[in-house]
């Protein structure tokens, strides 16, 4: 009778110090991940944008609004309408409905962007792919005579993937730091001028 109970014991105090680590390891867990998409990238909006341009490997594409307001992929076989206001006397821009109106949800999903959360560089901008650039949105806004582009409300250059794949490194213009902004983000604005039918 002396061993069982010195067995019953023995596996009451294995059974406690068993739970007793278990309960400990929950003080080894990570934190959970700081909220994302929490930081505007850019402080305008759509309707106040007047043009946009996207170099991406290589390539350019203008996106430019109309004179009617809709969306138009400047030099992608845009057409051209009668109007005293024209660049070509006697011609103005006209955009096609159905893409103007694809390229303005676009365009308003990418000035809502947001950032993970903002860093700084502790390394050379080389380093996050940002010199040069991979990508690099201009953002215009509207003038009296069609989009202002002296001056840009944004500039958004966009570097290499961050290790795990799911973020980007970017720098605005003119701010030092960087932010790290969800590759889908990203991803679904550079490609929409390069989609064939824009």
């Amino acid at each position: 009778m002396g061993r069982r109970v010195v067995l019953v014991w023995s596996l009451l105090a294995l059974a406690i110090a068993a739970l007793a680590l278990l309960e400990g390891l929950d003080g080894f867990e990570r934190p959970p991940p700081p909220p994302t998409g929490t930081l505007a990238v850019f402080d305008f909006a759509e309707p106040e944008l007047g043009a946009v341009e996207l170099l991406y490997q290589g390539g350019v594409a203008s996106l430019m609004r109309a004179p009617d307001g809709g969306w138009f992929r400047h030099g992608a076989g845009h057409r051209h309408r009668a109007g005293a206001d024209a660049a070509v006397p006697g011609e103005v821009h006209a955009a096609d409905p159905e893409r103007a109106a694809a390229i303005r949800d676009q365009l308003a999903i990418t000035a809502r962007m947001t950032a993970d959360r903002r860093v700084e560089p502790d390394r050379a901008l080389d380093a996050y792919g940002l010199a040069p650039p991979t990508v690099m949105f201009a953002f215009y806004g509207q003038g009296a005579d069609g989009a202002e582009l002296s001056r840009p409300l944004g500039v958004l250059y966009v570097g290499d993937l961050l290790p795990d794949g799911f973020a980007y490194y970017a720098r605005l213009e003119g701010d030092a730091g960087l932010l790290i902004v969800p590759r889908y983000q990203v991803d679904t604005s550079k490609n929409l001028p390069f989609v064939a039918g824009f």
